[in-house]
């Protein structure tokens, strides 16, 4: 017999929707029961051992970001959380007002945790930190594409030095001799630098090893932040200290979905573009012209004809990518904020024809802010997750709130992330059931096996 547990062990905040669903699906895969929300209307279901409430507050104003994560927090306290989970990107993507370091810094105060660290990276896709700067694989964060991200440019590598531009707190350091040596010398780190007045520690990490440690060190914390790679290593060190038992797991499922197939990409991220670009090889592409946007065209006729010529019988991609050059052009011409507003907009209104008007039952979104503005226009409060398969692998079961027994399968997928032929793979995989067993003992998963029978989401 399973002993009573807690109606909530961890509650998680993700500042933006793809991130979201991946920490969900990691934490799934991993067998822990998992609810996923969208916003702060939606119920926190009872009976799963974590939870994880979905915003899009990365760019927005840093005050209104601290209120949402705030009363997120609350809501989950409430809901019997032991430990809150601050979620953002691998890339710790914020500009220089915020947002991680003063939702973090609000978190810490309403929470009372005292310290608290920052794990961003990411080691399966080689996002790393070493000496408190990230590497996106061999080149620092600052030399990388991401120096030309539309909202979010990253110009500092020195990851230290940008949380401490954005808290009033003082940032500091685990150099990685100190992660290499293990939980326990974090743990004594974490108290030296607390008695230093270093509250805001980030975490050198290399490799998934260190993930590990860095969890088992801090499972215990009032308050933990991070990529979702590191919360994904937190369930065995659960295990470790009684506060899951192997009866407490569940395998992780998704039922088949079949009807017509559509990909949705607002990403300017080179793989994104990669990406459509091997979509394009055998499957219809619509590219939107924001400039004709902006001139005044009708875009929303455009893409509902490109999308009834080819529906059902085709699987198709809408996509409002554009080479750097002519992103930068449009916002010299209108401002970065009002591109990035357009852009989502326009998505969101083609996201309502394709899945209200014209069928659309299998749905791959690229990009995490267009992924909360898709979201947002269709309605969905509560997504059932699937086990993670894979950076940028993450699908799901959407519940639309008019149409409950037509469920719509979706992935939420971060613009740079995913293998060149993934849109199409995945939207083939949501044709058939999958059932995962825990995947308590390995980490990353192994991808799970396709079968022929139908089951209800997890």
């Amino acid at each position: 017999m399973t002993r009573s547990m807690p109606s909530l062990l961890f509650g998680a905040i993700a500042d933006d929707l793809t991130g979201g669903t991946e920490l969900a699906s990691m934490l799934v895969a991993r067998g822990i029961p998992t609810g996923c929300t969208v916003g702060l209307s939606a119920p926190i279901p009872s009976g799963n051992l974590a939870h994880v409430i979905l915003l899009k507050t990365r760019v927005i104003a840093a005050s209104d970001a601290v209120r949402q994560v705030l009363e997120a927090a609350d809501r989950l306290v409430a809901a019997g959380a032991r430990q809150i989970f601050f979620k953002y990107c691998a890339t710790f993507d914020s500009t220089p007002a915020g947002n991680i370091g003063p939702c973090a810094e609000a978190l810490l105060e309403r929470l009372g945790g005292g310290v608290t660290l920052f794990t961003p990276a990411l080691c399966e896709t080689g996002r790393t930190v070493y000496q408190g700067h990230m590497f996106g694989g061999v080149q620092l964060l600052a030399e990388s594409p991401k120096r030309f991200d539309p909202l979010t440019p990253m110009t500092d590598s020195n990851l230290v030095r940008v949380l401490q531009t954005q808290s009033k707190g003082k940032a500091g350091l685990v150099p990685y001799l100190i992660v290499d040596a293990g939980a326990v010398a974090i743990r004594n780190a974490i108290r030296e630098h607390s008695a230093r007045g270093e509250t805001l520690l980030i975490t050198d990490t290399i490799r998934e090893r260190d993930l590990a440690a860095i969890a088992e060190a801090a499972f215990d914390l009032p308050l933990m932040t991070g990529n979702s790679s590191v919360a994904a290593h937190l369930p065995p060190a659960w295990l470790a200290h009684g506060l899951v038992n192997s009866g407490d797991l569940v395998a992780a499922s998704l039922p088949a979905v079949n009807g017509p197939a559509a990909v949705l990409a607002g990403s300017v991220a080179d793989r994104t573009i990669e990406q459509l670009e091997r979509f394009a090889r055998n499957n219809p592409l619509l590219t939107i012209d924001l400039a004709s946007a902006f001139a005044g065209a009708d875009i929303m006729a455009e893409a509902r004809a490109f999308a009834e010529r080819h529906l059902p019988g085709a699987m198709i991609a809408i996509a409002t990518t554009a080479p750097q050059a002519t992103v930068e052009a449009l916002q010299q011409a209108h401002g970065r904020d009002v591109v990035a507003a357009r852009a989502e907009e326009i998505l969101a209104g083609i996201a309502q024809i394709l899945v209200r008007e014209l069928g659309v039952r299998r749905l791959v979104v690229a990009g995490g802010e267009t992924a909360g503005s898709v979201v947002k226009a269709l309605g969905i409060d509560r997504i059932a997750m699937g086990a993670y398969e894979g950076p940028g692998l993450s699908r799901a079961i959407a519940h639309l709130p008019d149409l409950p027994s037509d469920p719509l399968a979706l992935m939420l997928k971060s613009g740079k992330l995913g293998g060149p032929d993934i849109f199409a793979d995945v939207l083939q995989d949501m044709t058939r059931a999958t059932t995962v067993a825990p995947a308590i003992d390995i980490w990353p998963p192994a991808k799970p096996v396709m079968r022929p029978t139908t089951g209800k989401a997890s």
